[in-house]
């Protein structure tokens, strides 16, 4: 029977990328990016820069006798800001470029992941009142055909 409560694009997506991203550090060398599912994201003592992946609107399916969901999930890469409130273009340019292909027209775990075409980009926009700026990556998801056959549930 399909379950679902077992439908997580975000933490599959989450623990795929965490790891997987790095960035210079001002004094050399590089650090890795956090990335942090859906709502898992503390709200203090935050990195410089970080992901949060987030489901997207609703997930569909076709009924609970079939194995599989599909909806839109989006990255938001949270960077912050220089001193003067000025957006970081080229740091948020160089950690974007590192997702793109290891997300577009990928199996990940259960799930496959592609570019919303139509909405692909939500442009860097600057917070001034959090001091990061946020720029977010809009994907499509569905289920794959190994979905739920290896979960044995009772």
């Amino acid at each position: 029977m399909f379950h679902p409560t077992d439908i997580e694009p975000d933490v599959a997506l989450q623990q795929f990328l965490d790891g997987l991203v790095d960035v210079g550090l001002a004094e050399g060398g590089t650090t890795k990016v956090k990335v942090y599912s859906d709502w898992e994201r503390p709200t203090n003592e935050l990195p410089t820069d970080f992901i949060t992946v987030y489901i997207n609107g609703d997930v569909n399916g076709l009924g609970l006798k079939a194995d599989y969901g599909n909806g839109n999930i989006m990255l938001s890469l949270y960077c912050k800001m220089n001193d003067d409130g000025s957006v970081k273009k080229n740091r948020i340019k160089k950690i974007l470029h590192q997702i793109d292909d290891k997300v577009e027209k990928k199996v990940i775990g259960d799930y496959f992941f592609e570019y919303d075409k139509p909405r692909f980009i939500t442009p860097t926009t600057p917070n001034q009142s959090s001091g990061y700026s946020i720029t977010t990556l809009n994907l499509k998801w569905h289920t794959t055909e190994s979905f739920n056959k290896s979960n044995t549930t009772t």
